[in-house]
């Protein structure tokens, strides 16, 4: 008898919306529809039915699905950045970049 606890993964919006709390951040539900969101919501929720190595291996590829998704943000951040100091050395006026979302550390 396996007296393990069962979970279902409930799927990315739980956690997005908790990330999420107290901000306004009105696209942040679009999230879920991206591939990045898409592969990670899917590999989450086949991991209960894997044994110890398939785990661990779509763990790896969730963490590259991450790192991915996290590149693709330094890049926008790099591209608001770059244009907006273009513009100001052209004497435009702009909006202030967004700040750069602080590092996490993955561990």
């Amino acid at each position: 008898m396996n007296t393990r606890p069962s979970f279902t993964f409930p799927g990315l919006w739980p956690y997005l919306a908790r990330a999420g709390e107290g901000r306004d951040l009105p696209f942040l539900g679009r999230a879920v529809g991206l591939w990045h969101c898409k592969q990670v919501q899917d590999a989450l929720g086949q991991l209960p039915s894997l044994d110890a190595a398939s785990r661990a291996g779509l763990l790896e590829h969730v963490a590259a699905v991450r790192d991915s998704l996290a590149a693709t943000l330094d890049g926008i951040d790099l591209a608001v950045r770059e244009t907006t100091e273009a513009l100001d050395a052209g004497s435009a006026v702009v909006a202030e970049p967004p700040p750069p979302a602080p590092k996490r550390k993955r561990g």
